[in-house]
């Protein structure tokens, strides 16, 4: 009994020093392992953004025009850039045009509201229907209306004649500009002469010399109703024959 179970024992011993040289040849050798050894799986691959080059940046078309300057940055296809010289001509004082090929505004200091129409309607047609233009022009203040008429003028005139001379004109230009402003005012004329030759030719030259300036008067724009031809006490215009030739013309 004895003998049986050392001999059971002393092969128990043996199969497991046999199973523990099995189990590790097949860890060396890789057989044993009981990992799923599955084939490695690659990395997916990570889309990159792609690089597009920066976008070029266009300059907008800005122009700006005076009576004596023109200038512009950018480009654009309007015909008109190539005419600036027409619209500087168009331009005067400080009068200045700037904006783009689409809208436009016009801008300084006019006399009338007339002619910041005229202005406005001649830029337009410049430009053309595409383009907007907003016409800025100011204009003036009224000046006051002189209630106070200016000093009477004289006119000279050759002996014998009746023909005006050529500062009438400037003689007459402040009782004109009174008269204009002032629509209840009215011209007085009254013509001399010298005392020399007979005094019925002389008294119808002196009648004819005031309505020569009658005549200038109406050409200036004053309504005849608005002229008083008035004969003074004495035709004879005194000793100096020069100062004696003459037509007085006075406002009130």
């Amino acid at each position: 009994m004895h003998n049986d179970e050392s001999s059971y024992s002393r092969w128990s011993w043996i199969v497991a020093l046999i199973l523990a040289l099995i189990l590790l040849w097949m860890l060396m050798t890789g057989r044993g392992s009981s990992c799923d050894c599955a084939t490695p799986v690659a990395a997916p691959e990570v889309a990159t953004e792609a690089i597009m080059p920066a976008p070029v940046a266009v300059e907008a078309f800005n122009f700006s025009a005076t009576s004596s300057d023109f200038t512009n940055t950018g480009s654009t296809t309007a015909e008109w850039v190539g005419q600036a010289d027409t619209l500087k001509g168009m331009l005067s004082g400080d009068m200045k045009v700037e904006g783009d090929d689409k809208a436009v505004a016009l801008t300084g200091m006019v006399d009338g509201g007339t002619i910041k129409q005229q202005k406005g309607a001649d830029v337009q047609a410049f430009f053309g229907s595409s383009v907007t233009v907003d016409n800025q022009l100011a204009v003036k203040a009224a000046e006051p209306v002189a209630m106070v008429p200016p000093p009477a003028a004289k006119l000279y005139f050759d002996t014998g004649k009746t023909t005006l001379k050529a500062e009438a004109n400037t003689a007459l230009a402040p009782i004109v500009d009174w008269l204009k402003a002032n629509a209840n005012g009215k011209a007085i004329i009254s013509g001399f002469h010298d005392p020399r030759g007979n005094q019925a030719f002389n008294d119808l030259l002196a009648k004819n010399r005031a309505k020569a300036v009658s005549d200038a008067l109406k050409v200036a724009g004053i309504d005849e109703a608005r002229i008083e031809m008035r004969r003074p006490q004495s035709v004879d215009g005194g000793a100096d024959l020069a100062e004696a030739r003459r037509v007085e013309v006075s406002a009130e």
